[in-house]
């Protein structure tokens, strides 16, 4: 066995010892060719680097010559570049001239195509010959040359106005011949009986209208629209064909709502309202059958027959309001019934009749600064008013749903519900206005009237400050936690998530544009576009200390994260203000019965044997109990349940304090009086808030772990208390006290606190 264990182990060695003279002999083997090659390549390299440096020096040097040659040659060709560059220039100025009097000659070309046509009666030609002119004005509206531009307007309304006369006329007849427009009469109209050969030639007819639309720049100059909706983003005109069709709804419109009508009455907007609505309604299945199809047959698919036609009657019913509000303004009854209405039929067009929220409304020429003023100061007017009929209201601080105990949760007076409303309600009116500029003066108009009822409600609660815990001043508590409560869910609606951050965008570009490095920031940048590429670091840095430098001069603006989050931060601090108030007028109160009970002499009650059969509540303490016992029930009755809770949880911080510095260090404990103790925390003051927590024991750490440390039996307070006296003199038994408080049940008193309730027990007395 021994001479097998050797063999193998001699094999294994040789093994080894072969593979490492294999790795020498490789190794040898590449060290003996880097010794030969490397050389031979180092010195070929160098050679290559010396024909490199010979090849630069002489690049060099043929750069140089050319150079010079290129200076020589500018220099002799410098006054002839002077004089081409006139030349080109004044060539250029004269291809401008050219092409200047070429589009005059083509225009007066096509014009007198037109003319020519209009003689042949080939209207179809005409209509392609102007809408040459209107391309070259399309591709000229934007030149300098403004009278060009105004020659071809001219030129484009003057035979715009002949050829569509001459179309509108027998395209009007046509519609006539069709009932056109559907209105509702008495007199029966007699049957159509051509209807298929009206309807082909109105197609026709329909068509070269579209062909005649002008652009839109010089169709809403020549409009004749009310200047207010001018001042409309947004207004475009009407196709041609339709604005035509429109014509005698517009008629009918002016006859009855403009003039001295009776049925042009400021105070019944709804009348011409209504009347609008109809003539959609009644509209619609006629343009759907029979214009969708010709606006579809002419390219036109992405124009809605029907919302064009609505368009058209809306812009009708914007510029009647237009025409009204010099005269609205100093009527505010007029003007709010106005409001009303139109709201009312904006709501009516949108849901209803499919008009896009995206094209103009009535509700655009209320948002202008002319009806917008006078709606703010009204709305604010009015709201005042609502504001002081709900203070005076006899009932204002009480409970809509008193005695309905599902509803009577939140105890909300009622004029703290009637406020909120008319909040709300002021939202929903503003709330679909198109301009955000607006929806924000109207935001800023409800802050101003939550801070002015914050202020009312201030004053009211000062005015019952003597007695907190009142009804009004509880009314007054639970008013303003209901108000913070509604404004934090208002805040996280999407209409009002909207609104911050159009008023965060904007006003970081006002902060931007007012910042006084804005201008030091844009030049250093305009100076860093045409900066060498080999610019320094330093520059770089100085640079980044610029820009960090303006964006501190922004301030903070977005640290709002709702709208109301100032206003709701108010009323919160208020209604903890209010809640402290309370708690310290109960404190008070109780601890004016405390006296008694403060001045028991603990240190002289019978042991503990003696008590246990006549243990109860101390004496002195029933007053005090039944005190806080009714004050308790009467918050608890006043209050919502969110409230109190806060209210008595706040409470027992003062009377758990009040106990621990007030009853139990000022005085000396003898077993009973610590038994006594015990009880009267434990078996009655901890039950009196049982009703409102499942574990009222913690809210009375401080009382307990006294009571705790007070009972504790005679041997492990005295080593308890060794404890505290070693830890003076070893610091790292601090755990080991933790430890030993914590196993008997003491989590919140400090070892100094601890210490200082053993020194008041009088049978640990050395």
């Amino acid at each position: 066995m021994n001479i097998l264990l050797t063999t193998r182990a001699r094999y294994n060695v040789e093994s080894l010892q072969k593979d490492i003279q294999d790795k020498i002999a490789c190794l040898e083997s590449k060290l003996t060719l880097a010794r030969t090659e490397i050389p031979s390549e180092i010195s070929r390299a160098m050679s290559v680097v010396d024909s490199t440096s010979e090849q630069i020096s002489r690049l060099e040097i043929k750069l140089e010559t050319v150079r010079h040659e290129v200076i020589d040659y500018t220099h002799e060709v410098k006054p002839m570049v002077g004089e081409l560059g006139a030349l080109v220039n004044r060539m250029q100025e004269v291809k401008k001239y050219a092409h200047y009097l070429s589009t005059v000659v083509k225009i007066e070309d096509i014009s007198s195509q037109i003319q020519a046509s209009l003689m042949t009666e080939s209207l179809g030609s005409a209509v392609d010959s102007f809408n040459e002119i209107t391309h070259i004005f399309n591709l000229l509206h934007s030149s300098s040359c403004h009278h060009l531009v105004t020659y071809v307007k001219e030129t484009i309304l003057f035979w715009n106005k002949i050829l569509q006369d001459r179309i509108a006329v027998e395209f009007e007849e046509v519609l006539k011949a069709l009932r056109w427009p559907l209105v509702v009469t008495t007199i029966k109209a007699p049957t159509v009986t051509n209807v298929a050969e009206l309807k082909e030639r109105m197609g026709k007819l329909f068509k070269k209208l579209l062909s005649l639309q002008l652009p839109d720049s010089i169709s809403l100059e020549n409009s004749g629209a009310h200047p207010l909706l001018l001042k409309i983003v947004g207004i475009k005109p009407l196709l041609l064909p339709l604005e035509l069709m429109l014509k005698p709804l517009k008629k009918r419109f002016r006859y009855h709502f403009y003039g001295q009508k009776q049925t042009n009455s400021l105070d019944k907007p709804e009348w011409y309202l209504t009347q609008i609505l109809s003539w959609i309604r009644d509209h619609s299945d006629f343009l759907e059958r029979n214009i969708q199809p010709l606006l579809d047959e002419s390219g036109r698919r992405d124009v809605c027959a029907r919302t064009e036609l609505t368009r058209g009657l809306v812009m009708m019913v914007m510029e009647k309001i237009g025409h009204d509000l010099p005269q609205l303004v100093f009527d505010e009854a007029n003007f709010s019934h106005l409001i009303d209405e139109v709201l009312l039929f904006d709501s009516e067009i949108r849901n209803t009749y499919s008009y896009p929220p995206i094209l103009p409304g009535c509700l655009d020429v209320l948002s202008l600064p002319e009806a917008l003023t006078k709606w703010l100061v009204m709305e604010q007017k009015f709201a005042m008013q609502k504001i002081e009929q709900m203070l005076q209201s006899p009932s204002c601080w009480e409970s809509q749903y008193k005695g309905i105990t599902d509803l009577d949760e939140v105890k909300v007076p009622e004029c703290a519900e009637s406020f909120m409303t008319l909040l709300h309600t002021i939202t929903d009116r503003y709330r679909r206005l198109p301009v955000s500029d607006a929806k924000l003066q109207f935001l800023g108009l409800q802050l101003e009237l939550l801070e002015d009822f914050r202020m009312r409600l201030v004053q009211v609660m000062k005015e019952a400050s003597s007695a907190p815990t009142g009804n009004i001043f509880c009314a007054v508590l639970n008013a303003v936690h209901y108000i913070a409560h509604v404004l934090k869910e208002w805040s996280e609606l999407t209409f009002f998530l909207q609104l911050l951050c159009y008023k965060n965008n904007r006003s970081l570009k006002t902060s931007w544009t007012e910042s006084p490095s804005t201008e030091q920031l844009s030049h250093t940048f305009q100076s860093s576009k045409g900066a060498e590429n080999h610019t320094s670091n330093s520059e770089i840095g100085e640079d980044e200390d610029i820009l960090a430098s303006v964006l501190a001069d922004i301030p903070d603006v977005l640290v709002q994260h709702t709208v109301f989050e100032e206003i709701t931060s108010l009323f919160e601090s208020m209604e903890t203000d209010m809640i402290k108030a309370a708690c310290h007028y109960v404190f008070i109160d109780v601890q004016a019965r405390s006296l008694p009970y403060r001045r028991d002499r603990w240190i002289a009650l019978p042991a503990p044997k003696e008590l246990t059969t006549t243990l109860g509540l101390s004496s002195s303490a029933c007053e005090m109990f039944l005190v806080l016992k009714d004050h308790m029930a009467t918050m608890e009755s006043q209050l919502s349940k969110f409230l109190f809770d806060r209210f008595w949880q706040h409470l027992t911080k003062l009377i758990d304090n009040f106990i621990l510095n007030e009853v139990v260090f000022p005085n000396y404990f003898n077993d009973g009086g610590a038994l006594q103790l015990q009880f009267d925390i434990t078996r009655n003051l901890i039950p009196l808030f049982g009703d409102y927590s499942h574990s009222p024991a913690s809210y009375f750490r401080l009382s307990k772990e006294a009571c705790t440390l007070l009972t504790l039996p005679k041997g492990s307070a005295l080593l308890l208390r060794e404890l505290f006296h070693s830890r003076e003199q070893v610091k790292q038994q601090q755990l080991d006290i933790q430890s030993a408080l914590r196993d008997i049940g003491v989590f919140t008193l400090t070892p100094e606190q601890c210490q200082r309730v053993f020194s008041l027990r009088t049978n640990l007395a050395e």
